[in-house]
């Protein structure tokens, strides 16, 4: 399987949609895994705390309050998980019907942003992204393109 951007005729994959969207739930583990590791390098360069703003979130989203930064953690890894594989069907439908490749990568790192700006910014616990600081920015951006390669590469191996 390649991954050229462009397929000739664009030809789908065989797989049932069943098994598309489970291999993108799977994809999207994995680059949110990759996501959380290169979070956690860069972390340790910048001693930039953890953001609880997924778990806080969902917190919004499902009317629940963490009583306790255990509950907070299992909230902030809910959210980044089941986001992140969520987002992934995105990609993995994307495969499926022939768009594949790093550019396919590069516009999905554009619908990650978009579905968690969206939630964050609708449930009231995010600021705008063009009010954050552009190293913030730079940083955000990074971590999604590393979610967003990783998780085309599983996609395009699995589906296509």
């Amino acid at each position: 399987m390649s991954r050229r951007s462009t397929t000739p005729g664009r030809v789908p994959s065989p797989l049932p949609l069943r098994s598309v969207i489970l291999y993108g739930c799977a994809s999207g583990m994995m680059g949110v895994a990759a996501m959380t590791v290169s979070e956690k390098i860069e972390q340790a360069f910048t001693h930039r705390p953890n953001s609880y703003v997924p778990a806080r979130t969902l917190e919004r989203l499902l009317s629940v309050r963490a009583s306790s930064d255990a509950e907070l953690f299992g909230l902030n890894m809910a959210m980044h998980y089941g986001q992140g594989a969520t987002a992934a069907v995105i990609r993995a439908l994307m495969a499926w019907k022939g768009v594949r490749g790093p550019f396919a990568d590069f516009m999905f790192i554009g619908i990650r942003l978009l579905i968690d700006q969206t939630l964050e910014n609708w449930t009231g616990v995010g600021a705008l992204p063009w009010t954050w600081p552009v190293g913030e920015q730079i940083i955000d951006i990074l971590h999604k393109t590393v979610f967003a390669v990783v998780t085309g590469y599983c996609v395009d191996k699995w589906v296509a």
